[in-house]
């Protein structure tokens, strides 16, 4: 295992943890709703705006570390991976420098169409992306191969973050359903827990 790759996937898995957890806080607290106060938008969107990229480098590592002939499974990870931060980072940073402005100064109105709020242009857009970190984990867990220890139990929560995405989908169309995505707030921090664990012991054993 490339040095690199193994400190690369540890600090990205352990911010992806960081940021994923930074978020659920917040969202536990006003309970499984869209954030309305200009506070709640901010706590809540600007972690999530960190966690894109984050995660996109700890799928982009994970890639790295699978045996060459199971890669194609990671490399499609890694596109929904890409597809994920590209749709909530535009999502985000418009509703935090766009949206909320306008919010905060009465005039939202004006900016009708990226209103964050439920069935609008942006949750719509947010659930593709969302959709798609699902897809990304579900693709990349076959290269999870052994039948015990880490990779077992990471291969169980990146299936399990995966099998969620129609639902996140349908959230869309039938928004009382957040309640049963709102399983992504266990299985994704899980899954990045546990791969920063897996990239803490690969670089603490390249490093001897």
């Amino acid at each position: 295992m490339n040095k690199s790759v193994a400190k690369i996937g540890f600090w990205s898995a352990l911010s992806t943890t960081v940021f994923a957890l930074t978020y659920v806080i917040p969202q536990l607290v006003i309970g499984i709703e869209m954030p309305k106060t200009p506070l709640t938008m901010i706590l809540i969107l600007l972690p999530s705006l960190f966690l894109a990229p984050s995660f996109l480098i700890m799928m982009t590592s994970v890639h790295y570390y699978a045996d060459e002939a199971d890669r194609i499974w990671s490399h499609i990870g890694i596109l929904f991976a890409l597809a994920y931060a590209i749709f909530v980072s535009i999502v985000y940073f418009t509703v935090l420098t766009v949206t909320l402005p306008h919010k905060i100064s009465g005039t939202e109105n004006t900016v009708a169409l990226l209103a964050y709020t439920p069935k609008s242009f942006m949750t719509g857009i947010d659930a593709l992306g969302y959709a798609s970190m699902s897809f990304s984990t579900l693709f990349t867990a076959w290269i999870f191969k052994k039948k015990s220890g880490l990779e077992k139990w990471i291969r169980r929560f990146f299936i399990a973050n995966g099998v969620i995405a129609p639902i996140i989908l349908l959230t869309q169309v039938f928004p009382n359903i957040a309640y049963a995505g709102s399983f992504w707030i266990v299985s994704l921090p899980t899954s990045s827990m546990l791969t920063m664990i897996l990239f803490s012991k690969l670089k603490n054993s390249s490093s001897h």
